[in-house]
């Protein structure tokens, strides 16, 4: 129990006639017996009584025999301002009882007998609002105490930008040292715009402010509408996002070196890859033709089946070979290749993609399964490369099936579209999974399948490029699925 909760203990009485104490006690004590009523019947008992300040509430006459009822008033609350006063007299007038209480008096009871009887009532309730007054106060007072303790400015304001209220905080946060300068400074740099709000609703923005002393502060204001009896106000908080706002410069300049040295990197390796392919292809194309003259050459005299059978693995390395150089030029330019987005026909895509492998289709009984395919915002050139992967993968280890059934859909997750491509070809390990998108990473034999090993890894880039995701599921001998996923914002 706090102090504001506590029953009633001790009455001052002040009174000059004994006859009206005793009344008063009487009616006091009929609702209230364990009340101690200590009695003032001279100036010195009151001058001695207020000096020890041993009482909780004041019950007074008007006309004492030292003073009148409203100095004794006066006296009390200035002593104290929520100590509870009652008149008790049947002497004092409507002027009197007006005055007092504009005073500050609680309450006035006459002292005639229709009228004594709510002396215990006035009491009562005098008592009662007081405490719930000195809780209220004592509430307000530490929610002062822990508002100008936060690092948080609170104010209020009227729609038309005066500064109604304010805590320490508000004035730390913007380095203000005056109510003028407060109220001068909000003003300037506090303009609340002139838009329907909804009462309740909180309205945030970020903003720069100069403060009066020159210093720069960035700023978080959350404003909320609050509609009053007396009129609409604005209540805010004021949040000092400087550290924020540093650090984010400090990391978009990261980005953007970062950003600037990746794309130098990029340029690098582009123009390394260039060069490369070129230097390459020259020996390689060499090689191939050199082959093809000893081949001549030999046929001309003399040549056995197993020195023919050299000659043309030579070959087909010479131009496996160039498909890996051709490969890896494509993974490259797929990395620094300038995205261009536009709103791309999948189903158009695929039907152009299939064209691509009409000879080989041609040659296989291949059912194909192909719903309806959404658009979607992407960069045309390699969507159609992650297509052409995937279907190339599944043609190409589909090719032990007599039959080959290739299914491809799409379905709409959470925020993206997710598309795939099913076939019943041969499957692999998952157990080999991590090897699936790497560079150069082969989960079959080569000569078993052909492939340089770039194409699901240049797929991979490529989607992850555009924010989304490319995974795989198998089983060995039941044929694979592969997913891609585009976000639909």
């Amino acid at each position: 129990m706090t102090d504001f909760d506590r029953a009633l203990q001790s009455i001052l009485l002040i009174d000059d006639n004994p006859d009206d104490r005793l009344l008063a006690i009487r009616e006091l004590h009929r609702e209230n017996p364990q009340v101690q009523v200590i009695e003032v019947s001279n100036l010195d008992s009151l001058n001695r009584e207020i000096e020890t300040g041993n009482f909780d509430l004041v019950i007074t006459d008007y006309e004492l025999n030292w003073t009148n009822g409203i100095e004794v008033l006066a006296r009390m609350k200035a002593r104290d301002r929520l100590l509870p006063v009652v008149m008790f007299t049947n002497s004092g007038s409507q002027e009197v009882a007006v005055e007092a209480m504009k005073t500050g008096l609680n309450d006035y009871v006459l002292k005639s007998p229709k009228h004594r009887i709510r002396l215990s009532q006035a009491v009562r309730s005098a008592w009662e609002n007081s405490q719930m007054r000195r809780k209220a106060i004592e509430l307000e007072i530490r929610l002062q105490f822990l508002l100008d303790r936060l690092d948080i400015g609170v104010f209020r304001a009227s729609l038309d930008g005066r500064l109604l209220e304010f805590n320490n905080g508000f004035m730390r946060i913007l380095k203000l040292n005056s109510l003028e300068q407060a109220e001068a400074f909000f003003r300037e740099h506090f303009v609340f715009d002139e838009v329907d709000r909804t009462s309740g609703e909180q309205w945030k923005r970020e903003v720069q402010m100069r403060c009066p002393d020159g210093s720069i502060v960035w700023v978080e204001i959350g404003e909320t509408l609050t509609r009053l009896s007396s009129g609409d106000v604005v209540d805010g908080l004021l949040t000092d996002i400087s550290e924020k706002k540093q650090a984010e410069q400090t990391l978009e300049r990261c980005v953007r070196e970062r950003t600037a040295q990746l794309e130098t990197t990029n340029s690098e390796l582009q123009m390394f890859a260039e060069s490369i392919s070129h230097d390459l292809r020259a020996p390689i194309r060499q090689i191939g033709n050199y082959v093809g003259f000893l081949e001549q050459h030999l046929r001309s005299t003399f040549i056995d089946d197993t020195s023919l059978q050299y000659l043309q693995r030579i070959a087909s390395l010479s131009e496996q070979a160039n498909s890996i150089i051709e490969d890896l030029l494509e993974y490259s330019r797929s990395g620094s290749f300038e995205l261009q987005f536009e709103m791309v026909d999948m189903d158009r895509l695929v039907r152009e993609v299939r064209q691509i492998f009409s000879s080989e289709i041609s040659q296989r009984e291949i059912v194909w399964e192909i719903e309806p395919l959404p658009q979607v915002r992407g960069d045309r050139t390699l969507l159609s490369q992650v297509w052409q992967n995937l279907i190339d993968n599944a043609l190409k280890y589909t090719r032990p099936r007599q039959r080959t059934e290739i299914a491809i859909g799409s379905r709409s997750g959470e925020g993206e579209t997710i598309f795939f491509i099913q076939d019943n070809g041969v499957g692999f390990n998952m157990q080999s999974y991590n090897l699936l998108f790497q560079l150069f990473g082969r989960l079959h034999p080569s000569d078993e399948f052909d492939g340089t090993g770039i194409g699901l890894a240049n797929a991979k880039r490529i989607i992850n490029r555009h924010n989304g995701r490319i995974w795989a599921e198998s089983v060995v001998d039941r044929g694979a699925t592969f997913y891609f996923s585009l976000p639909e914002n």
